[in-house]
């Protein structure tokens, strides 16, 4: 799964990665957790979506909460996301995302990364209404079978979607779904790892001391 990540950047090295126009607000961000804004590009460009996909007909916000992530295996099937599969689809950059692992019965939190470089999540969007007519949009992140060192860890992974095929992944609303199915198949990376500080379990620490090594 996926319910901590990390986003650290300059505005200018994200739009020029995602080829789009500079975010007009942004700060990088050491343990963005569920429920909080994130940065993502739709087919529309740049924009900050509640991460916690809330489904149109939900008749409460709070539905979205534990809706973080998506799997990817049966994303096309769950009423919660498979229409933002087919419809809205989107790319949520980041640096690193953080994993728990039970060392002797402790949850050891680690820092997964690819160099410590910018890559994207597939992500998933929605948009709802409440009852007084408020919009809010939301988003999900795939999920999938952890590869590479990440299996040490945990079972399930973050899906990531490799540079070349971005376009594609923004753009398959309209094809079918084993085509959009194919555009993430192994297209997960071999993440370095490496445990930090029980200091990431609190969402309320922000700071790039999070990821220093244990």
């Amino acid at each position: 799964m996926c319910g901590r990540f990390v986003l650290e950047s300059s505005a200018k090295a994200i739009a020029e990665y995602l080829d789009t126009e500079i975010p007009e607000v942004f700060a990088s961000r050491y343990n963005i957790a569920p429920t909080t804004p994130v940065l993502a590009k739709t087919s529309a460009g740049l924009t900050f979506l509640r991460w916690g996909l809330v489904p149109a007909w939900a008749k409460d916000i709070k539905l979205g909460n534990r809706m973080f992530n998506a799997r990817a295996e049966t994303v096309t099937e769950k009423p919660s996301f498979k229409n933002a599969f087919k419809r809205r689809r989107c790319l949520i950059p980041a640096s690193g995302f953080y994993e728990w692992h039970a060392e002797n019965a402790v949850k050891q939190p680690y820092f997964c990364h690819i160099n410590q470089s910018l890559f994207s999540f597939a992500g998933i969007w929605e948009q709802w209404q409440d009852a007084a007519g408020n919009h809010l949009q939301s988003c999900a992140i795939l999920t999938t079978a952890s590869v590479g060192e990440i299996q040490k860890i945990h079972h399930r992974m973050p899906v990531v979607i490799a540079e070349n095929n971005t376009a594609d992944w923004l753009n398959h609303a309209t094809e079918s779904t084993a085509a959009a199915m194919d555009c993430i198949a192994e297209l997960n990376h071999d993440f370095e790892i490496y445990p930090v500080r029980s200091l990431v379990n609190s969402s309320s620490n922000d700071s790039k001391n999070l990821l220093m090594p244990l």
